[in-house]
């Protein structure tokens, strides 16, 4: 029998720093507030196509719209950064009601539209700082997220009514980047060991998700997928908290980041 261990860093990114902040690609699901172990609250968002409103995914735009995924029960106050091409936007967010639920434990704002000063294509955009359930504000190690649009997101009904609205304003224009690039994935170092066992004739795999720290250190493990023997899901969970990973790098500085650890399990 053979045991191997293989990973790849997910499509996310959870930072914190200057310019710091799960990007979620388009069509991917919508974040889930509890699945954040860095902060209380993430942001989904996505462009607003200027003439026929639906959401634009990658687009450059004047109108984007947000909502929030909170672990909380009632509100949410929140301060979003958007990382464009070459500039860095703010907008504070009021206190907001949490009215729509994914899961029992996810809760989320109802859609918020953010105006630009001037068509932008934003690359990022990320939670600085939250106020949940009227709590005083609290900075996160902010997980910043790429175009995404959370399944509750109807457009025809959405936009057919009333919704907040909030301006962005210029933050800071990026500085040049000397590793020339705005984001690099956590690559793994050095990988546990998935050690050996009888786990039957068919040939088995398990996913952990590992939440790597800004020095490349797992912080917390949650099993993903299950291979269907407990035991085997034991040693593969064992296999990742014994790893160590080069960490993901947000605007030349190492950031924390998630990734997708796979046990595989070869009779």
């Amino acid at each position: 029998m053979i045991q191997r261990a293989f990973g790849a860093a997910r499509p996310s990114i959870l930072f914190a720093g200057m310019l710091a902040g799960l990007v979620v690609g388009p069509g991917m699901r919508a974040p889930a507030a509890a699945s954040n172990a860095f902060c209380a609250a993430s942001v989904a968002w996505s462009a607003i196509h200027a003439a026929t409103n639906p959401v634009a995914p990658g687009s450059a735009a004047t109108r984007y719209a947000l909502a929030l995924g909170v672990r909380g029960t009632t509100s949410v106050a929140a301060s979003v950064t958007f990382i464009g091409t070459k500039n860095a936007y703010i907008v504070q967010i009021p206190v907001a009601p949490l009215v729509v639920v994914m899961k029992e434990r996810d809760r989320f704002t109802r859609a918020i539209v953010v105006h630009f000063p001037h068509a932008t294509h934003i690359r990022y955009a990320y939670v600085d700082t939250a106020a949940v359930d009227g709590a005083p504000p609290v900075t996160c190690p902010t997980v910043a997220e790429s175009p995404g649009v959370p399944k509750f997101w109807h457009w025809k009904q959405l936009l057919a009514g009333a919704w907040l609205n909030l301006d962005a304003t210029l933050q800071q224009a990026l500085p040049p980047l000397r590793c020339g690039a705005v984001y690099r994935r956590a690559r793994m170092a050095r990988a546990g060991t998935v050690y050996g066992g009888n786990f039957g004739f068919q040939a088995r795999s398990a996913e952990v998700l590992v939440d790597i720290d800004s020095l490349g250190k797992p912080a917390s493990v949650k099993l993903l997928r299950s291979s269907g023997i407990p035991a085997f899901d034991r040693n593969v969970i064992a296999a990742a908290e014994a790893s160590r990973f080069h960490s993901a790098r947000f605007l030349c500085s190492p950031v924390v980041s998630e990734y997708v650890f796979v046990g595989q399990y070869s009779p």
